[in-house]
């Protein structure tokens, strides 16, 4: 498939979360936390296909409304600091076509007794895709489930 046009953007995404830094990042590491939070949306799940949270290493998850496959979301990770910082490239697919990716970059800074989260998403959105409101828009929802899956029980 041939792509004519490309629009860019880039975001960054500040939260702050009363857990620290290792317990953020951990949510990030396991991939059953991850997929309880990860999801674009509260209509959407996240069916989690490989997990390979390792430099190099790939994950792939597949958004589902119901039984309806709707997108899949190839990562692949470039940097892992421990408890600070996460860098990575997502290739976005609808189920017909690429609707383009996404280079996210995470850092876990300490801030008090909690965390805060500073998340940059630079996104290149192939054919008039509307990829690069709904990476931001998916984002921001899930880091709201972050937010309260780290809640003090």
């Amino acid at each position: 498939m041939s792509h004519d046009t490309i629009r860019h953007g880039t975001v960054t995404i500040e939260k702050t979360y009363a857990a620290r830094p290792a317990r953020v990042f951990g949510a990030w590491a396991d991939p059953e936390m991850r997929r309880i939070w990860g999801s674009p949306s509260d209509e959407i799940d996240l069916r989690i296909d490989a997990a390979d949270f390792s430099v190099g290493g790939e994950d792939v998850s597949t958004c589902m409304m119901g039984e309806q496959a709707l997108a899949v979301v190839r990562g692949r990770y470039h940097d892992i600091a421990a408890d600070r910082r996460i860098i990575y490239t997502e290739i976005i697919s609808s189920m017909d076509a690429l609707e383009g990716t996404c280079l996210v970059s995470a850092e876990f800074l300490p801030d008090g007794q909690g965390t805060r989260l500073v998340l940059t998403l630079q996104t290149a959105a192939v054919d008039g895709s509307d990829l690069l409101e709904g990476v931001q828009e998916g984002w921001e929802s899930a880091l709201l489930r972050l937010g309260a899956m780290l809640q003090p029980a």
